[in-house]
């Protein structure tokens, strides 16, 4: 399944979680590394000091509101 990947092209971006349930707010944070094999982007949300595990998903979008796909990066 591979480790985190601090290399990756989306470490550094700017994205938005929004929860599922109705009127939720979105959170903005920077994807800090990433895990392609497990779907995962660890995000540090707000002035957070440790990144949260969250899954790449339909809740998880750039701020343009694209959503975020992983890919694997060949290197």
């Amino acid at each position: 399944m591979g480790g985190p990947d601090f290399n990756h092209p989306l470490v550094g971006r700017a994205v938005v979680y929004t929860a599922s349930y109705p009127g939720a707010k979105g959170e903005q944070g920077t994807v800090t590394s990433v895990n392609v094999g497990a779907n995962i982007v660890f995000v540090r949300y707000g002035m957070g000091s440790t990144s949260a595990a969250t899954e790449a998903d339909d809740r998880l979008t750039f701020l343009d509101g694209s959503p975020v796909a992983l890919e694997a990066v060949n290197g």
